[in-house]
């Protein structure tokens, strides 16, 4: 019976973790972060969803600009923990950036309670049926959530931050990939 519980809670723990997977490449005493120089980075990636208001987000028509996504849910504790921060960053970066949340796992009632609760200045994609994600390829660890991914203006990866962030760390990234 314990054995039986313990593996029903694994997926769960592994759904709002903030490490990385084994392999993954890190930078700096903070283990749950990279930044990739220019010569480094991957190709662009493509990626496009709905937000839970009807708008379309295609991540190429974003190109030129520098892409904050963020995924999260609303019963997530580092999501909730980090929603201060990445508002702050969204509203102190607004017209440098574009920030996009990606939600994994709500319905649209409760992503949209969420984001009246922190007063949310970006739009989310429901990204429930994980092909937003996917679409990322790799880039982005589907069961690592929260994870902040940004893009720079050609749309190639150039950071990310698996778990609850460090404002500071992101701002610095950011103001790199500027």
């Amino acid at each position: 019976m314990r054995k039986a519980s313990l593996l029903l809670l694994v997926p769960l723990l592994a759904a709002c973790s903030s490490t990385l997977d084994a392999g993954q490449q890190y930078d700096g005493g903070d283990a749950n972060y990279v930044m990739w120089d220019e010569s480094e980075r991957q190709d662009p990636v493509s990626a496009s969803g709905t937000t839970f208001e009807g708008d379309d987000i295609n991540l190429e028509d974003l190109r030129g600009d520098v892409v904050i996504i963020n995924t999260w849910y609303a019963a997530c504790p580092p999501c909730r923990a980090e929603a201060a921060d990445l508002n702050a960053i969204a509203e102190d970066y607004a017209g440098d950036v574009t920030v996009i949340g990606v939600n994994v796992r709500d319905n649209a009632a409760t992503a949209q309670a969420f984001e009246r609760s922190f007063a949310t200045p970006y739009e989310s994609i429901d990204g429930t049926d994980g092909s937003f994600i996917a679409d990322l390829e790799g880039t982005v660890p589907l069961q690592a959530v929260p994870t902040t991914l940004i893009l720079d203006a050609e749309g190639r990866p150039a950071a990310r931050y698996i778990g609850q962030i460090n404002p500071e760390i992101v701002r610095g990234m950011i103001d790199d990939t500027l």
